[in-house]
Formats: C-alpha cells, structure tokens, sequence
C-alpha cells in the first residue's frame, strides 16, 4: 500500500485539487489558528502517503509548496505603489480596487468610481489584510486619475446603460429583475423579489451561474457551433462579472468540448477539479468564499447524484423527472452549508425549481438578447416587450405557487450535525457495514447533551446577540435594535429571549450586565468585558474578551473562569 505507484493512483486532478486547497487555507488560518492549521496539513499527507503511497505523497508534497508560493506571493505588495487600479466592488462602506490582480481597499471620499472603470492611483498601502476575501491592504490615494476605457470597462458600461434604457421602457422593478436574472446586475434588485426568489429555493438566478452559462452556450452553439459558441460564452463570462460559478462552468465546458484534453469516465469530476484549481492559482482565496464553496458543492452533488435520483424517479414523466432529480441532487451538499451560514433552508425550493426555473430559463436568453439588439432601439424596445410579458407570466405563477408555499426553516449546527450523521450512517452501511446505523442515534445523543448544556457556556452570534445555556436554560440576549430576535430565537431553540437593558443570573454561577453595547460578565472569580461592538473607550478593569472582532465566538465557566473556544 506505502509502495502504491504513481499511474496506479486514479483520478490525480483531484488530488491536486485537494492539496491546492490545504495549502490555500492553512495559509489563510495560520495566523489566527496556527495548531489548527498544522494539524490540517499532517493529517491530510499522513492519508495521502496511507492511501496512495510515498511516491505520490512525495509529488503532492511539491503541489503544497508551490500553493503555498502562490499565497504568498499574492498576499505580498509593496508599500506604495503608482499605476492602475480597476474598481471590482463599491458598497456603503468600502470600495474594493484590483490592483496587478490583488484586492485593496480604497480609502477615498470620491463618490463617482464605478464598477469596471480604471484609474491611475498613487498612494500608500497600509498592510491590513483580510484572506477570507482577498484584501491585500488599505490604499489611502494621494491622486486618482481616470484613464482611458478598455474592452471591460466598455462591457460594463453596456451593461448599466442596458439596464437604463430597460428602466425607461418597463419600470425600475421590472428592468432590475431582468437585468439580475440575465446577466447578474442586481444593484437595482428590487429587496421583495429578492426574498421571494430566496423563499423559493432559486436565489442563485439572481447571479450568474453555471446554469446562465449552460443556457447562453447551448442557445448560442445553434447558431455559431462550438468553437465560436464557447468563444462567445466567453465573453459573456467576462460581461457577467467573472464570478466564480460562471468561471466554473466555463472551465467545464471547454473540458467537454476539447474531449482529447480529458478522456476518463470520470472526466466531469476532473474537469470540476480542473476549474477550482485554475480559480485558486488565480485567486487563492476564493476557496473561503461562499458563492465557491455552494457553486462546487452544488456541481458536485449533480455528478455524483444526479443519474441516482433519475433511476429512483423513473416512473415520472421525463419533463418532471429531469429538473426533480438536478433540484435533489444539487442540494445533497449545499444544505448543510446554507444551513450553518444562513441559519435557515427554504423547503419551497422543489416547487421553485420546478415552476419558476423555466421562466428564469427563458429570461436569460431574451435578456441578454437585449445585449445584442443594443444598438438597434426598436428592435431593442420589441425585445423589452417580449421580456415585459414574460415577466407578468413569471409574477403570475409566483403569486399562484405562493399560495402553497411553507414558512421557512430555521436551522442550526444542531440540525446540519445529525444530517452530516445520516450520510456518513448512509454511506458505510452501503459498503456494508451494518452496525454504522446507529450513528443517528448517538448524534441525537450528543446533540441532546449539547442543547442540555451541563457546563454553563456563552456562544456570541455575529447579528449582534449572545446565547447564555445552562442545564436547559437558553436565553438570548440582544444588545441591537435592528436584530430580528423572533427569528434569531427559532434558530438558537432559546427559551427566553431579551433585548437590550437585561441584566441576567445563571444559577448563582454568573452574573451578565448590559454597559454600552458590550456585555459584563461577573464570574465567582473575575470579571470580563464581553466586547460585542467597537469601542474607543475600554476599561482596564476587566479581561477583554473580543466576540466582535476574535477568531473565538464560544467561552465556557469552568470554575469561574472563562475558556474561549470555538463553536
């Protein structure tokens, strides 16, 4: 087995792919979790060299340090620089430039910098750096140029005017759905279309992904073959905005479409291998962002379950069967990541999928057909109307489906550990081994231990609120206004609920007083300053523990003292 030779091991992408991750994120954690991200890295070459043999181990080993090179040579700039920036993100509170590739912030008060536009920037770097989204520094700009229009800039600035003339013709609602749903400018997205489309599973519509790409290179194969289709699916990708489903699918298809480049039975999960380790050697952080993380699951969860639930669903009719089996098996992965990072699961995303899907189909091509009647105005306003009724067909079918829609479900770490139970339970007893199911049970064992609570232990939720839990009890208490509590209670299972002006006694153990919008915790032994929000002002009367702004969000009373961990 130690001695396995290299030709033996199937499938190499995929290990490439795996290690590329490893280096991408214990790069990303050392810092904070240092242990954490040593023990990641011997663990996973401690299973490469078991299954797949020294040699092997030995080449991984070289695809580690080489991802390790490319981390640091991302996440290393200069202290100032002088030439072109490319704005990529402006929201209320930061704008985010590409600068040589790398992400910066701008810190600047000019208001008229726009998405795709690019500017000659001289200034100094601060070395404040983010790797969960790719922040290299702080950029404080000593000039700001604009300089001349490029290809890009001139592809978004179709895209805006698009949405424009679009807003004249049909209404600011109306333009901003079509212009989302064909091709991903959703600054105008009206907020209730956007809970509606969450509500119904099909929230992905209103970005980019490898579905849009699927549809524009299918409808455009028709007409101008592959070669030219994939070229022109190309730039649609660019026109879109890069993100990383599009890239994804992209990268795919162009597998699929060069058929000598991958020639294995297994050539999708290569070539969805293929696409993440381009994106991560371009972008070494995406493997921390979530549209990557749900895009890949997603994918991933079609391959490997796609053709399963077709045979399962064989007595349905095809036109049923077909988007049934792609819903279920899509969400196989990505519900246990939605739930830990949203909290809640739309149930309604069977019917969502099944009713609405068709339309947003059709809204992809005839919206992006707008692109290519843009310089043609009465054509461009008979595709607008075409777009208007199908758009009143698509209101109409989400005010009827409405009527038999569920409330959504609010879950928890709780919920995705005994789902995450069940496939592993699933999994092995698949391969055989029978006494794998009760792992269900002693999940539920676990969980009810957990949610019972023995040891007093405070957990800090990033809406701005902190669940207290001891021996049964769960109080929440909130120290925001604008938070949600009936919602954020669902989520946590708490049995009371406070918000801000609540001082609290668990069982004589500790005592929890509100001062400002931070939280004091008395203990029989000390007393600490729970830190929920930024502050000048910090007392050094107390140990500080950072919730807000930490890489720990769970302490536990243990003898009076408080031990930081994460959940």
């Amino acid at each position: 087995m130690f001695s396995k030779k290299i030709e033996e091991v199937g499938n190499p992408l995929v290990y490439i792919f795996l290690t590329l991750a490893i280096s991408c994120i214990s790069y990303g954690i050392n810092e904070q979790v240092r242990g954490l991200a040593i023990f990641i890295v011997v663990f996973f070459f401690i299973c490469i060299f078991y299954y797949c043999g020294i040699d092997f181990t030995l080449i991984m080993i070289i695809f580690f340090i080489v991802g390790i090179f490319i981390n640091f040579s991302y996440y290393g700039i200069e202290d100032k620089i002088n030439g072109e920036v490319r704005i990529v993100k402006v929201t209320s509170y930061s704008i985010i430039g590409d600068y040589e590739g790398k992400n910066i912030i701008l810190k600047t008060d000019k208001k008229n910098l726009y998405v795709g536009e690019r500017y000659n920037v001289i200034g100094k770097i601060e070395n404040i750096q983010d790797k969960n989204n790719g922040i290299v520094g702080e950029l404080e700009p000593e000039t700001i140029n604009k300089v001349n229009k490029d290809f890009i800039t001139k592809l978004y600035e179709i895209k805006k005017n698009i949405y424009t003339r679009l807003e004249e013709n049909l209404g600011t609602r109306k333009a901003g759905l079509i212009a989302s749903i064909a091709f991903g400018y959703s600054d105008y997205l009206d907020s209730e279309d956007k809970d509606d489309m969450k509500n119904f599973g099909v929230i992905h519509s209103i970005s980019v992904s490898g579905l849009h790409v699927a549809i524009v290179y299918g409808f455009l194969r028709i007409f101008m073959g592959g070669k030219f289709g994939l070229l022109s699916t190309m730039i649609y990708v660019i026109f879109t905005g890069s993100n990383y489903s599009s890239i994804r699918a992209f990268v795919m298809l162009s597998c699929v479409e060069g058929g000598h480049i991958l020639k294995r039975n297994n050539s999708s999960i290569s070539a969805l291998c293929l696409s993440a380790i381009i994106l991560m050697i371009y972008q070494p952080y995406s493997i921390f962002s979530i549209s990557f993380q749900l895009s890949y699951l997603a994918t991933l969860g079609i391959i490997m379950f796609n053709n399963k639930f077709n045979n399962i669903l064989y007595k349905m009719h095809p036109k049923l069967r077909e988007p049934l089996s792609l819903t279920l098996s899509a969400q196989i992965f990505t519900l246990p990541c939605l739930i830990l990072i949203f909290k809640d699961f739309s149930v309604n995303f069977i019917i969502g999928n099944l009713f609405l899907v068709p339309f947003v189909d059709l809204i992809v091509i005839t919206g992006n057909i707008l692109a290519l009647t843009y310089i043609f105005p009465k054509l461009f306003d008979f595709c607008s109307y075409l777009n208007l009724n199908i758009i009143k067909m698509f209101d109409w079918m989400l005010n009827t489906i409405d009527k038999i829609s569920l409330p959504m479900f609010y879950g928890n770490e709780y919920v995705v550990f005994f789902y995450l139970s069940l496939m592993l339970s699933f999994y092995f007893i698949k391969k055989g081994y029978k006494k794998f199911i009760y792992i269900p049970l002693i999940s539920i064992l676990v969980i009810g231990i957990q949610m019972y609570s023995p040891i007093l232990n405070i957990e800090y939720y990033k809406e701005g609120a902190i669940l207290v839990s001891y021996k049964g009890q769960r109080v929440l208490l909130a120290n925001k206004n604008p938070i949600d509590l009936k919602r954020l209670s669902k989520v946590t299972l708490a049995t009371r609920s406070y918000r801000q002006g609540k001082s609290i006694n668990i069982n004589g153990i500790c005592n929890i007083k509100v001062q400002g919008k931070n939280y004091i915790l008395e203990t029989s032994k000390e007393k600490y300053l729970l830190k929920m929000a930024s502050s000048k002002n910090e007392s050094n009367d107390y140990d500080i523990i950072n919730f807000k702004d930490g890489i720990y969000n769970k302490i536990f009373i243990i003898n009076g003292e408080a031990i930081e961990s994460s959940s």
